[in-house]
């Protein structure tokens, strides 16, 4: 049997995370020192209020957590393992779990573990979790399934704008310059993880409403000529602001002749390093 792992901050949508096969490691949030783990221990609510007037800090799984994870499939009787994880680029976590892999592999060895850098983050690496899930239930071979899913790294793409750069720029994510020039002007970048697993800027637009089109224009773009499996649409709270801004993302995928889309929030993790009011969208194609 093949179970398949992925951290919390790949946003797997919340049907997917049901399965019997399916485990999430939880990243941490810190604030004034107290661990919480995400999406489980602190209400996204509490968190934003926190952020009001503070920066929260992140951290990785620890190995025991990560055990936790692969040990509970294991005892159940998996014996192959997919790990699907934000981009190596963005977060340590992906190098914590191959080194918990290692001594994995070492203790049992009827295992067969494959560990996948998305080169993503939120849902654009939960559409590829969701696309190995999918291949799981299938019926395909693990061999098969991991080929499609390397394979498919390529085919996810993400694209996401927010109000304000404060929180990318004290996570070191984005130059301090660049944030503090883009915020004087107004200006919003529309922010993808390129083929190197980094954050990129593709276009900066005067205005959240401007920035909220190009994302969805840039990523039609995307999946122009392509048969897209999924298309998702995901924000970080439900202000009123923020779901005015995300009725338009939305809106702006339905009037391209696209219904079905997957929608959600993302983790409260993610949240830390992006702030209030972010809109993201994502598609993968076959």
């Amino acid at each position: 049997m093949i179970g398949v792992i992925v951290d919390s901050g790949c946003d797997l949508p919340e049907s997917m995370k049901a399965g019997n096969d399916v485990r999430v490691i939880p990243l941490k949030i810190i604030l004034d020192g107290k661990e919480y783990r995400d999406n489980i221990d602190i209400t996204a609510s509490d968190l934003l209020q926190y952020m009001e007037d503070k920066f929260p800090k992140t951290s990785l799984p620890r190995q025991s957590e990560i055990g936790e994870a692969f040990d509970s499939l294991y005892e159940k009787g998996f014996r192959e393992f997919l790990y699907i994880g934000i981009s190596s680029g963005l977060s340590g976590t992906l190098g914590q779990v191959k080194t918990f892999v290692r001594d994995f592999s070492e203790r049992h060895s009827d295992v067969n573990v494959e560990v996948v850098d998305s080169k993503n983050i939120s849902i654009g690496s939960g559409l590829l979790a969701m696309k190995g899930i999918d291949l799981v239930r299938r019926g395909l071979a693990f061999e098969e399934v991991v080929s499609e899913i390397r394979d498919s790294v390529s085919k996810s793409k993400v694209f996401f704008c927010i109000p304000v750069l404060k929180f990318l720029k004290a996570g070191g994510r984005i130059g301090k310059v660049t944030a503090t020039i883009g915020d004087f002007l107004d200006l919003k970048p529309v922010i993808t993880v390129g083929e190197d697993g980094i954050y990129h800027s593709v276009s900066k637009e005067r205005g959240m409403k401007r920035a909220v089109k190009a994302s969805v224009k840039k990523l039609l773009h995307f999946i122009e000529g392509k048969k897209s499996l999924h298309i998702a649409a995901y924000t970080s709270d439900k202000s009123e602001k923020t779901r005015e801004f995300f009725n338009m993302a939305v809106g702006e995928i339905e009037a391209a002749g696209i219904s079905e889309i997957i929608t959600g929030q993302i983790s409260q993790s993610l949240v830390c390093h992006t702030g209030p009011g972010l809109i993201g969208v994502a598609a993968i194609f076959e």
